[in-house]
């Protein structure tokens, strides 16, 4: 026949194969899906990184392109008049959206700048670093029909192109290519990019000239994005100390502007080279910022990305979720055909628990009553007692002092003493097996503190040997003891130094005990039996003739006192082995 307790067994180890493996799936499932996610976005940081970086390199090289041609056009002129720039560069501001403004300048100081204003243009002369006057200005239409120039004035402002950083950045490029820098537009409150280029001309008597434009990024097609997959991302173009050069308007669709403005902060704070993270609210974005460099220039582009807004793992998440289901769904109907099958044998077993219940809370309840019982007995008595010994007392303060009283008193502490024996063992954990070395020490402690301070001076040693016996022995041994020892507290050492008092129960042989207390005190007086210690010893006497014993008495360097005694086989078979 088949063991179904075999069976039950490997099913049991089955279902515990399972909820492992469950568990094992689940933990590492739960341990990598942070970094997957995180590894995720990195990666898709890189790939957007790279679309704005190829944006980036459309727009500087077609200016790059543009001021060449523009350089090319002029290198070889020999002056410049005004009404012949504004029919160049009017046409090139007006195709070139980014391009704010073209300056060319020499190295006497001369100056002639076409710039973009709101409503159409206007050009700046400058005569040799305005030694001999200020700036002229003219308004140039954007309508090429009104003519070159609409009205000029004299403005209060001074100027030398020398000392602008676009014409000394162009002087420092040693490979006489076009070099780029930054300037702050006061006019419009924005960051501008400045492109620069040195022309010398093939003719020495010409002086070397730098071509100039300034571009605004925020103007730029190449970075409009409402069209492209890059508008679902925040995009960042920061100088060195972390001014935010504006994308176009409307290019930023992710979020609001205080992520950026967030992930700008983090970036100047830690300088990361690096993803990282950032959090706004309860939701969290990972961005990268990487150095872009240009000829004499360095920006940083930077890209965020919502994190909740990832997608690419979704697939996988929602594998390993059917995969778990269809795991707890096995476990769960594992579950129930193993309880369906322990149900009967459980219900069985139930039963039988049942009847052996009720017959163990029946011996329990009586053993309980039994218990309780004994303590309260030996509580009363010890109340009862202590009610003698306050009426002892009471009479002996109404005796004079003398014979008379110090028997008054004598008696009292023996009822003190036999109600401490009760309270002692009243107060044991199991009355039906005292353990003797507790409830011997516990009968000292509290006879040294009722002999105060003679007792003071006085150690005790017990050892018992690891022996139990029933109450009964108990009592008539906690008795012997308290007389033996304040015996030894009153008469065994007059003097302050004190002493030693052993008290020893061993095992002589089969039921017969021996129970010895040895001081090392004055020894007995000659005539003890008929002094005032002979009730002490006669009641010793007569305890351990109740206890089958006898009791000798001792004289070697003190004295020592000796009870054998007897214990019943049902005392023995309570003992500990």
């Amino acid at each position: 026949m088949i063991d179904r307790r075999n069976i039950d067994r490997w099913l049991v180890i089955g279902v515990a194969v399972l909820i492992t493996c469950a568990m094992g799936f689940l933990s590492v499932h739960a341990w990598n899906m942070g970094q997957r996610r995180v590894d995720a976005a990195d990666a898709e940081l890189e790939r957007v990184q790279q679309m704005l970086r190829m944006r980036l390199d459309g727009l500087v090289h077609e200016l790059v392109e543009d001021l060449l041609a523009e350089a090319e056009a002029v290198q070889e002129v020999d002056s410049l008049r005004p009404s012949e720039l504004v029919l160049r560069w009017r046409p090139l501001l007006m195709s070139h959206w980014p391009i704010m403004a073209v300056r060319l300048g020499d190295e006497q100081g001369n100056e002639v700048a076409f710039e973009r204003t709101a409503q159409d243009f206007r050009m700046m002369l400058t005569s040799e670093g305005s030694k001999h006057g200020p700036v002229i200005m003219a308004q140039v239409p954007t309508d090429p029909t009104h003519g070159a120039l609409d009205g000029l004035w004299i403005s209060d402002e001074v100027n030398d192109p020398r000392e602008q950083g676009w014409f000394s950045k162009a002087l420092e490029e040693a490979r006489n290519e076009p070099a780029w820098g930054l300037e702050f537009a006061s006019d419009t409150g924005r960051t501008v990019l400045q492109l620069s280029t040195l022309i010398r001309s093939r003719r020495p008597e010409l002086p070397y000239r730098i071509m100039a434009i300034d571009v605004d990024v925020s103007r730029s097609g190449w970075l409009e994005t409402k069209a492209s997959p890059l508008r679902q991302y925040g995009l960042l173009l920061l100088d060195g100390s972390g001014h935010v050069l504006e994308f176009p308007h409307g290019s930023n669709t992710f979020g609001s502007s205080a992520v950026l403005e967030e992930v700008t902060s983090a970036w100047v704070q830690e300088r990361a080279r690096w993803p990282f993270s950032v959090e706004q609210g309860s939701r969290e974005y990972r961005a990268f910022v990487a150095p872009y460099i240009l000829n004499g220039l360095t920006l940083h582009a930077g890209v965020v990305l919502d994190m909740d807004a990832l997608t690419g793992g979704a697939r996988t998440e929602t594998m390993l979720v059917v995969v778990m289901i269809l795991l707890l769904l096995l476990l769960a109907f594992l579950l129930g055909w193993l309880w369906l099958r322990k149900r009967q044998d459980d219900e069985r077993v139930r039963r039988q628990v049942r009847r052996s219940r009720t017959q163990e809370r029946k011996l329990a309840k009586a053993l309980g009553e039994r218990e309780v019982l004994n303590r309260e007995v030996h509580h009363r008595v010890k109340n009862n007692l202590q009610v003698v010994s306050s009426l002892l007392n009471l009479q002996a303060t109404r005796l004079e002092d003398g014979p008379v009283k110090q028997e008054f008193m004598r008696g009292k502490q023996r009822i003190d003493t036999i109600a401490l024996v009760h309270h002692k063992l009243y107060g044991s954990k199991d009355l039906r097996n005292v353990d003797l070395f507790a409830f011997i020490t516990g009968l000292i402690d509290a006879l040294s503190a009722m002999h105060r301070p003679a007792s003071d001076s006085i150690s005790v040693a017990v050892s018992t040997g690891d022996l139990h016996t029933d109450q009964d022995t108990a009592i008539e041994l906690g008795i012997i003891v308290c007389e033996l020892l304040a015996n030894s507290f009153q008469h065994a050492f007059p003097y302050a130094t004190g002493g030693h008092v052993d008290v020893e129960v061993k095992n002589v042989e089969g039921d017969l005990h021996r129970l010895v207390v040895k001081d090392n005190g004055r020894g007995l007086a000659d005539g003890h039996r008929d002094g005032s210690g002979k009730l002490g010893l006669e009641i010793v006497e007569a305890l351990a003739e109740q206890l089958d014993g006898s009791f000798h008495t001792r004289t070697d360097g003190g004295v020592a006192f000796e009870v054998l005694f007897r214990m019943r086989q049902d005392r023995l078979s309570q003992e500990h082995p």
